[in-house]
């Protein structure tokens, strides 16, 4: 529990409701949503709204912390001196796998909170009051517990998982303009057109065979003889024959109808390969 004190207007006592913390899904990302418990001073007049902000942070073990997300709400006290505001910051698949990879045994989480009062008179019945509006920052430590904390990603499902991320090469050339048909086929796939996502990922894996540098081996080279860079080169044409199948032009694929999974893997691999590139 922390307070936010007020010059002239007393003080405000803030706590997390750690046991509250839960995570949702979205459209497209994830929220993840805490709630706030505020308790006004004991000569509080009634009819005065608190303007609250709070910053969430993941603390790290190699350096500052890191931000998460803002939330800005404001506490009405209709009811009398006690208000619970539900916070809510969202966040992509991708913050929430990278708090799962530095995460150490329970969960550890900072909110940053920080409080207004607008409207208090000064001595001339004017501005915004004696002293400073605002206060100084308080600090909510927030510990989730291991089993309860992946617990609620599992009951993410398989949305947690296909968050693809896509290198953004600088310049012009063919990493660009794979990035390009990449960046086309997740938005063909949002209009659920799967073939055509495929087919964009075949057009990438191209510009990555030919910016790649990696030689195709000798027919006659043995398996366990193959360098690393002609092992990449397998890996490409593999991949490359695969998204070829949504021509539907060879008598393997014909009758084929890829799914959406299969495309956003056939995405992601692809994306991943072209980290590789010089």
């Amino acid at each position: 529990m922390n307070e936010l004190r007020f010059e002239g207007a007393g003080k405000y006592m803030v706590d997390v409701q750690a046991d509250s913390l839960w995570i949702h899904k979205g459209m497209g990302a994830h929220w993840l949503e805490v709630q706030l418990a505020v308790t006004a001073p004991e000569d509080w007049p009634g009819g005065r709204l608190l303007l609250v902000e709070a910053d969430l942070f993941a603390p790290l073990s190699n350096g500052p912390r890191a931000f998460l997300g803002a939330e800005r709400l404001s506490a009405a006290f209709g009811n009398g001196p006690f208000e619970r505001l539900n916070l809510r910051f969202l966040l992509t698949g991708a913050q929430l796998l990278a708090l799962e990879a530095q995460r150490v045994g329970d969960l550890a989480l900072e909110l940053e909170v920080r409080g207004f009062l607008p409207g208090i008179p000064d001595t001339k019945g004017f501005g915004s009051g004696p002293g400073y509006p605002g206060t100084t920052h308080a600090i909510e430590y927030i510990s989730v517990a291991e089993s309860r904390w992946r617990s609620q990603l599992q009951g993410l499902g398989r949305s947690l998982g296909v968050e693809m991320t896509i290198p953004f090469p600088l310049g012009e050339g063919p990493q660009q303009v794979a990035a390009d048909a990449l960046r086309e086929a997740q938005r063909r796939l949002g209009g659920n057109d799967v073939d055509g996502a495929i087919l964009e990922v075949r057009r990438a894996l191209e510009e990555v065979g030919d910016a790649s540098g990696w030689p195709w081996p000798a027919n006659s080279k043995a398996k366990d003889q193959l360098t690393a860079a002609e092992r990449w080169s397998k890996v490409r044409s593999a991949l490359e024959h695969q998204a070829s199948g949504a021509l539907h032009r060879d008598s393997g694929t014909k009758g084929c109808a890829y799914s959406r999974t299969e495309a956003e893997v056939l995405i992601a691999q692809t994306a991943a390969l072209l980290r590789l590139l010089p």
